[in-house]
């Protein structure tokens, strides 16, 4: 039993090491909610913000700016720039009232913004 616990964490430890993943770690990368329903883990990504946070169970979120599991630096969150991008390029200064909302083209919706621009 104990030689099956070793195998299972030695291929872990390589899995680990030579993650190339699109996140900083394969931990970050397998405890990510990646579901389109009720989360599995209460952490995600919103791509077009570039920004990762931690969410309560009563939907309270909280941007992280480290792993929790590597420790590593997070991409610098993109919030501040969308809404302010939205509000200068296109005059929407409430993106988040549906009115609004509907105008927000695809770009805006995926991490394209933020890729075009160099951010």
């Amino acid at each position: 039993m104990d030689n099956h616990y070793e195998e299972i964490q030695d291929k872990m430890a390589l899995t680990r090491q030579n993650y190339k993943g699109p996140y900083c770690c394969f931990d970050m990368d397998s405890m990510l909610d990646k579901s389109e329903g009720q989360p599995i883990y209460k952490i995600g990504y919103y791509p077009h913000m570039r920004e990762y946070f931690l969410e309560s169970i009563e939907g309270y979120i909280c941007s992280i700016e480290f792993c929790p599991w590597c420790g590593s630096q997070l991409p610098k969150s993109l919030c501040d720039e969308w809404f302010d991008t939205l509000e200068n390029e296109y005059g929407l200064d409430l993106p988040d009232i549906p009115e609004q909302n509907k105008k927000i083209t695809a770009e805006f919706k995926t991490d394209d913004w933020w890729k075009k621009r160099g951010l």
